[in-house]
């Protein structure tokens, strides 16, 4: 299953919380040698901010499998601070409705099946809790063929923003957005055989979240 997590019931769900801030610490420090901010095996960055919210999935046992983080566009963004000539048409990005999707990752030690399962229940909550939170697009700043891996391959249409870039580090990156709607998630649904609802705990939808 998958819970949203927000600034407003972290009592209630504050070991996600932090274990997410753990496994974003195993996947881009300890594997991918991002230089981000850390602390006590933890890591987060400026964009940890009370808009946020987060996904976090849990096993029947709730450790975490996996996770992912939304924040509005018309707040801090990466692309927006970091990437803006990633995208060709600003004024068609960053604004209320508009969110980016950031630090998705999935626990390694998992087996391919189990990993699997957990990329696509992500996908799948992106769009329950875009549609819930009434977000219009969720976009995303990463390695082309990991777009197809991981959205395309899960039934996602999505559009690229401009050209892609490449990094000091030789890395290819760009920037895609996804529109959230209920079609596009009726066949999200379809190619992933997930029909039932994948976010439980999710609060009530509230102006500060989807502002």
């Amino acid at each position: 299953m998958i819970i949203c997590v927000t600034y407003e019931n972290l009592s209630q769900y504050g070991k996600a919380f932090y274990d997410q801030f753990r496994l974003r610490h195993e996947c881009f420090v300890e594997r991918q040698n991002y230089n981000v901010w850390v602390h006590n095996g933890m890591e987060f960055d400026q964009y940890d901010s009370p808009a946020a919210i987060y996904l976090a999935a849990l096993s029947p046992e709730k450790e975490l499998l996996g996770c992912s983080r939304l924040t509005p566009t018309c707040h801090k963004s990466m692309l927006k601070e970091l990437w803006p000539e990633l995208v060709e048409h600003p004024q068609d990005v960053f604004f209320p409705g508009t969110w980016e999707g950031t630090r998705f990752c999935i626990k390694k030690s998992l087996s391919p099946d189990i990993r699997e399962k957990v990329c696509r229940e992500l996908v799948v909550g992106y769009f329950e809790i875009g549609l819930s939170f009434g977000i219009n697009k969720i976009i995303g700043v990463m390695q082309p063929f990991i777009f197809r891996r991981v959205f395309g391959r899960a039934g996602c249409s999505y559009n690229f923003l401009g050209q892609k870039m490449k990094l000091p580090s030789g890395e290819i990156i760009a920037a895609a957005a996804m529109d959230i709607t209920q079609e596009a998630l009726n066949e999200v649904r379809k190619k992933t055989g997930i029909f039932n609802t994948v976010v439980e705990h999710q609060p009530e939808r509230s102006s500060k979240l989807a502002a």
